[in-house]
């Protein structure tokens, strides 16, 4: 039996490795970097509101994987979207699908600076 941060550090590393070698990564490792503060300042909605706005792969993946997370967590259903669901639910849910997905970035983060190329500004 694996604990809830072994789940989430298996689900990190795979979402990571899935990016690993694409055109996009580069674009991808900065954006799971900056995902923590972007969320701390401007809330989960519009973080995941803004990322869904961006045409880029590299912000799309990042709206996905962190969407797929909460479906899995057990915080939007499967036929919901993310953002459907931070609108319609008890703000306190918000709050702790936030921090979830803050717990989440945390691995990502990690994952990204050992195993994605990065951009030479960072």
């Amino acid at each position: 039996m694996r604990t809830l941060e072994q789940e989430r550090a298996k689900y990190a590393y795979d979402k990571i490795m899935s990016v690993k070698g694409k055109d996009f990564e580069k674009d991808y490792a900065r954006y799971v970097k900056s995902a923590p503060a972007l969320i701390l300042t401007n809330g989960l909605g519009n973080t995941l509101a803004f990322y869904k706005s961006k045409k880029s792969e590299a912000y799309s993946k990042l709206y996905k994987h962190i969407e797929e997370w909460l479906k899995k967590r057990g915080y939007c259903s499967e036929d919901q979207n993310a953002l459907e669901w931070i609108a319609n639910t008890d703000s306190l849910l918000v709050f702790q699908a936030t921090q979830e997905v803050l717990a989440l970035l945390n691995w990502m983060t990690k994952f990204a600076k050992a195993e994605l190329k990065e951009s030479e500004e960072t």
